[in-house]
């Protein structure tokens, strides 16, 4: 079960048809008057996903393309619950490849290391990782206009908050060299994986009211303008098809100071485990498997922040 701070909807105090007042005692079980024209109406605008998928409200012509209402508790909790959905595809993929490709994956290892002159196969901690193999497509003018009318909401939210302040005090310890090679070794992963935990990004890539305030704190002297320009420009023609907007071939189209929260601090669940499990001492090593549903896509051996991808990643006949 997830837990968050997130705010819950109201829940609504009249009919989300023809707003007739609703008792306090119906308002808590229903969300319709209990006319049958009502019911009639409210479950065609369900099947046509015409209401917002989380308090129900029937939902904008604006407010379409994201199936969320404009009410800011609606829209941070869609954020959450789409990265929880994300997180629980991922765990269920990664479970299911662990069970029936670890022994491949095992003998591709062992190949490939005495293959490169390394020895002990071993060391290299095997970590299977998802791929993403959805194909590039032309990005639609409609995802366009619905990643512009979130950025615009987000900037209306943060411009009601106090000016943020980039925070003062002691300045943040430098990574140690193993800290930095662990991050470089994550990064060579993810590059192999290509975005699997990009695809709940979707027209709003996990950008939050505090993504916006993180913005301005950096660049006190933008205007609104000028903020909503920052991410419309990094936007792409092509994406990966039904991920993130911002997901094109090469990785996020986002810098890292530009990105959620979200996306700068989540690993799936194999490289958390690989990060947990990392000896406290001695090279980092790693052999990395981007798999899907029984089949092998990418490979990459890495040593300390040095990586080597895997060419034919396919199993020699015997």
């Amino acid at each position: 079960m997830m837990t968050n701070t997130t705010a819950l909807p109201k829940e609504p105090r009249a009919c989300l048809i023809c707003q007739v007042p609703l008792p306090v005692s119906r308002a808590r079980d229903d969300k319709l008057c209990g006319r049958g024209e009502c019911e009639w109406r409210y479950a065609l605008l369900r099947k046509r996903h015409e209401v917002c998928i989380v308090c129900g409200r029937p939902l904008a012509a604006r407010e379409l393309p994201s199936q969320v209402c404009a009410a800011s508790a609606c829209q941070r909790m869609a954020v959450v619950e789409r990265g929880q959905v994300v997180h629980e595809r991922n765990e269920a993929r990664y479970a299911a490849l662990i069970q029936r490709e670890i022994e491949r994956a095992t003998r591709l290892r062992n190949r490939v290391i005495t293959a490169f002159g390394f020895r002990e196969p071993d060391s290299f901690r095997l970590t299977v990782i998802p791929a993403v193999t959805a194909r590039l497509v032309n990005l639609p003018e409609r995802r366009r206009r619905a990643l512009r009318d979130h950025v615009n909401a987000l900037i209306s939210q943060a411009a009601g908050l106090p000016a943020p302040a980039l925070s003062a005090g002691e300045p943040a310890s430098r990574p140690t060299e193993r800290q930095s090679q662990l991050q470089a070794v994550l990064g060579r992963a993810c590059a192999c994986c290509k975005g699997f935990c990009c695809e709940g990004g979707g027209n709003r890539a996990y950008l939050t009211v505090e993504t916006i305030q993180r913005y301005r704190a950096a660049h006190p002297g933008q205007r609104p303008r000028d903020i909503l320009a920052a991410y419309l420009e990094r936007v792409g023609h092509r994406t990966v098809e039904g991920s993130c907007v911002y997901h094109q071939a090469d990785g996020c189209a986002l810098p890292r100071a530009l990105r959620a929260d979200l996306c700068n601090r989540h690993f799936c669940k194999a490289l958390v485990e690989f990060q947990r499990d990392l000896p406290a001492t001695g090279p980092i090593r790693g052999f990395f498997v981007a798999a899907d549903y029984g089949a092998v896509h990418a490979a990459t051996v890495v040593y300390d922040a040095q990586a080597l991808v895997v060419q034919g990643v396919e199993e020699p006949e015997p």
